[in-house]
């Protein structure tokens, strides 16, 4: 057999690696929404009509008079001068001159709108009543595509100027998924359960059309990140202890959930793993960032939260996150040129119990080319360190057994 390094790691917890800093904000009003043009200038707004305006990076937040009271629950800016919110009551505003000033803008509804995004001049915004809108001018004027239906939307993202997604919860609490291909102008729509769980999505964010993230408030009180690979026809979940509120993805790998009591939540696999970082102990109802490293955090009690550092890359095993299920994930990266990291975790239901695992490489005729772990482990995350400078080229397979569980997935070796 060919010579292969292996390194094996387990993922401790990674509390004291992250690091989100608290911003002075002047307001104890909750912040539902938060949107930044660059890593210095952005906007905060929330309940009551408030609305924070910061264009040094947070050192100094002021408030901004938006002319409303009802609670503003998404922001969208297409530059530093001119941006776009939507509020309850069927409310939208815009400012062309950095939100010194907003006119109203008609919707057509009064439901309460909670979503809105844009690529480039095409918009969507979504909300109560199963309203979904949609605007071809940069907001200037909305047309309904859909209202009236005992539905909501908390989620939206405008993809490209024909893709778009919405999601919420239909009339039985059943998780409900709105897709368009023409801009927002016509919709299909689709159900799934959260491993079983009736709940709401809050928040969806899609790295192309074919793969997207939704989060997700799970009626039992836990929280939710489901990945479709095919547009969403199908989802899959992984579970969390809290409730899900925000998705952003800054590149295809990177992406960040926040929720509850202030999770954090980052991948760098492409929604594989997620990795606790912890910044608040106040929920969270809105994060995004402006590339790999900026990124800010809103939620409850006027609370906002800024890393410059990506929160740092740690990878951890803390403990209530580990998933409830066996899973092993998706290599990264892949393809690769020659080494790679593979992923598994051991469920917290057998937490202080141990495991007998067993990953095996394979090449494309299944011949077995490598043995990375067989022995008795704890629950908790796990990475190996997979070396192929000495394999040629070629698809490979690893397939995990532990316990009753087995599955094999597919990795590619570039040469």
């Amino acid at each position: 057999m060919k010579n292969i390094i292996i390194t094996l790691y387990f993922i401790f917890p990674a509390i004291l690696l992250s690091q989100w800093d608290t911003q002075i904000t002047g307001t104890t009003e909750n912040l539902r929404t938060i949107y930044f043009v660059n890593p210095v200038t952005g906007y905060a707004a929330g309940e009551n009509g408030k609305m924070l305006r910061t264009a040094n990076g947070g050192n100094i937040w002021s408030s901004v008079n938006t002319g409303i009271t009802q609670n503003i629950n998404s922001i969208y800016f297409f530059n530093a001068s001119s941006g776009i919110a939507c509020a309850d009551d069927g409310i939208i505003i815009a400012t062309t001159n950095s939100g010194a000033n907003w006119s109203t803008i008609p919707s057509g509804v009064t439901d309460n709108l909670y979503s809105i995004s844009f690529a480039n001049s095409r918009g969507v915004c979504a909300g109560s009543g199963g309203t979904l809108l949609y605007s071809t001018n940069s907001g200037l004027n909305w047309t309904i595509s859909e209202n009236g239906f005992i539905s909501t939307y908390y989620g939206a993202d405008m993809f490209s100027e024909s893709f778009s997604f919405a999601v919420g919860v239909n009339t039985i609490f059943q998780p409900l998924t709105a897709k368009s291909t023409n801009g927002g102008a016509n919709w299909t729509f689709g159900v799934f359960y959260l491993n079983g769980n009736e709940g709401n999505l809050s928040d969806v964010s899609f790295i192309s059309e074919s793969a997207g993230f939704a989060t997700s408030r799970v009626f039992d009180g836990q929280g939710g990140i489901s990945r479709t690979t095919n547009s969403g026809a199908d989802w899959t979940t992984q579970l969390f202890p809290q409730q899900l509120h925000s998705v952003d993805f800054v590149t295809s790998n990177i992406g960040y959930c926040v929720g509850e009591n202030g999770l954090i939540l980052k991948t760098t696999t492409e929604g594989f793993g997620w990795d606790n970082q912890p910044g608040s102990s106040v929920t969270l109802r809105s994060v995004h960032f402006t590339d790999s490293i900026n990124g800010y955090a809103a939620g409850d009690m006027g609370k906002i939260i800024k890393t410059t550092n990506g929160g740092l890359s740690a990878i951890g095993d803390p403990v209530g996150i580990t998933p409830d299920t066996f899973l092993l994930y998706q290599n990264y990266p892949n393809p690769f040129n020659p080494v790679t990291v593979i992923r598994y975790s051991i469920p917290s239901k057998v937490r202080g119990q141990t495991s007998d695992v067993k990953l095996v490489i394979y090449d494309n005729l299944g011949k077995e080319v490598a043995t990375l772990v067989n022995e008795k482990q704890n629950a908790g995350d796990y990475l190996v360190t997979f070396d192929g400078s000495n394999l040629s080229g070629g698809i490979y397979y690893y397939k995990i057994n532990a316990g009753d569980f087995s599955e094999v997935r597919k990795m590619l070796l570039l040469k």
